[in-house]
């Protein structure tokens, strides 16, 4: 009789143990940083007169589509972006061909945004990069792809001043 019980006590704790306890969560799973969406700040554009003037430079317009998708970005988005942008910015500074632009100042510019592009990458390989490192390089990048437009402003503006302002004309009357 004490077997029958010790079976039945054990079958009853078996059955009792197998059985599916279903656990409700009302909370909802909580989002790490590097899956916070972040909205990084606007960079300069091209002013629309001159905006012609460059138009045979396909890859600056890629580039330029290509940044405006990471204004809002998660970290983790911008990572998983940084090698096809590093291979864009590659593209931009081999395919420079408009002769106005190639001057020191802005092919320095243009290897400033290749190098924090590079640098973009690399953090891919970091496995214990913060949120916060990935944003701020992301926030370089836009000032300095502002800087890019801002040279191309100055560039174009300069020219279409000297072609307003004739100076040879004016030493020559005198």
């Amino acid at each position: 009789m004490s077997r029958f019980l010790y079976v039945t006590a054990s079958l009853i704790l078996l059955v009792s143990s197998c059985q599916k306890k279903e656990e409700q969560k009302t909370e909802l799973p909580t989002k790490t940083e590097m899956h916070v969406s972040v909205k990084h700040s606007d960079y300069s554009k091209i002013n629309g007169d001159y905006l012609k003037e460059i138009k045979p430079w396909k890859e600056y317009f890629i580039v330029d589509d290509f940044l405006n998708e990471l204004k809002n970005t998660t970290p983790t988005e911008a990572l998983n972006n940084a090698v096809e942008l590093k291979k864009i910015s590659k593209h931009l500074k081999d395919s420079l061909n408009i002769e106005t632009l190639k001057t020191p100042a802005f092919k320095a510019r243009i290897n400033v945004f290749e190098n924090e592009t590079l640098r973009l990458a690399d953090m891919t390989l970091i496995p214990s990069i913060s949120a916060s490192e990935v944003n701020s390089q992301v926030e370089k990048i836009m000032v300095i792809f502002g800087s890019v437009n801002d040279k191309i402003n100055t560039v174009y503006a300069k020219k279409k001043f000297d072609k307003e302002i004739n100076l040879d004309s004016l030493f020559k009357n005198q």
